[in-house]
């Protein structure tokens, strides 16, 4: 399988949080062939189940969400200009001009984000990042136009078609966190046609961005005993603290914190020793920001852990990552699930 392809196929799609049944059909397609059920619940969560022949045996669930940053539009100005603000996590200071896709009721429309050039701004103004408040969507139309067509409510998101930069290393919009789930994918592929003692859920979930809520309804529904995140986190670039980044290229971030059991992370670590896996690790003192943190809490609480691919430029139109780093999540994530079997079943 061309996992780049695979990759930038699902970053081209554009499923905002609350948005996400404009990707779930692709994923869907993409994991069929690996797994035995697939669920699409009301929040467009997609659970993508493989059964053990035992009915009564234990699950492990494998998180990724599907939704990516964007915006929503808030006013239609009588000059055609749309008003917006953010949605989920965008960084204000990479927005300036910036290509994004209006999706209105009967369709999706190509717009900017306006810029005043500098020759009419003040030296101060050129200091300022700007508020969302004070900046707007150009589509091109008359005011007029435009409220026949936008309305308040209707999602933006960023335009950028995914580019191979030297060597491995790709860039472009929704790697957060579409190259985790690819990376699921690849896991499920490595393992097509073994026969493991556990029932194992790919749950690509929904509405991560703006708090967790996806991975928290499927977790619930799916109940498992063990659970596997896997997210992006920050890779290291230029005046960057080395201590809270981890290096592109190096492999895996798998992490302690307080929320994540430490058998599974140690046992992450050992695996990944074994198996010649490239891996990093680092700790977090708080919930991670990831969806292990609705996931642990679910239920009665579930062992968690959580594994990261190292992503430049987070929630940005340009994320920039290694293809390796996320094909060795997925052997890391298929060794885990071997290295359970062997541990459950001796063999």
């Amino acid at each position: 399988m061309d996992w780049k392809k695979v990759l930038f196929d699902l970053s081209g799609a554009t499923a905002s949080s609350a948005m996400e049944y404009r990707a779930a059909d692709a994923v869907r397609a993409l994991f069929e062939p690996y797994c035995d059920e697939i669920v699409t619940d009301a929040l467009h969560n997609v659970l993508a189940i493989r059964h053990s022949k035992d009915k009564n045996a234990p699950t492990l669930l494998i998180d990724a969400h599907m939704d990516e940053i964007a915006m929503v539009i808030t006013g239609v100005r009588e000059d055609g200009f749309l008003n917006f603000d953010s949605l989920s996590g965008i960084d204000r200071r990479t927005i300036l001009a910036a290509e994004v896709t209006v999706h209105a009721q009967n369709g999706d429309y190509y717009g900017i984000v306006s810029a005043v050039a500098p020759h009419l701004s003040t030296e101060e103004d050129r200091k300022k990042t700007p508020a969302f408040d004070t900046l707007c969507i150009d589509v091109g139309y008359s005011g007029k136009a435009a409220a026949e067509i936008f309305s308040t409510g209707d999602f933006v998101t960023l335009r950028q078609r995914p580019t191979e930069l030297l060597g491995s290393v790709v860039t472009g919009k929704s790697f957060d966190d579409r190259a985790s789930v690819t990376a699921i994918l690849y896991a499920l592929h490595e393992l097509h046609g073994a026969e493991l003692p556990f029932h194992v859920c790919a749950l690509l979930s929904a509405q991560e961005e703006p708090g967790l809520r996806g991975a928290k309804v499927g977790a619930y529904r799916i109940a498992p005993q063990e659970a596997i995140a896997i997210d992006v986190c920050h890779a290291l670039i230029p005046e960057c603290p080395k201590e809270r980044t981890s290096v592109m290229g190096k492999g895996p971030v798998v992490t302690y914190a307080p929320i994540l059991d430490r058998d599974m992370t140690d046992r992450l670590l050992e695996v990944a020793k074994e198996r010649n896996i490239p891996c990093q690790v680092e700790a977090s003192v708080g919930t991670t920001g990831t969806n292990a943190y609705a996931i642990f809490a679910t239920n009665y609480g579930v062992k968690t852990a959580l594994i990261s691919i190292p992503l430049k430029y987070m929630h940005s139109a340009i994320e920039t990552m290694d293809l390796q780093d996320m094909k060795n999540v997925g052997r890391l994530l298929a060794a885990y699930m071997l290295d359970k079997k062997e541990a459950m079943t001796g063999a």
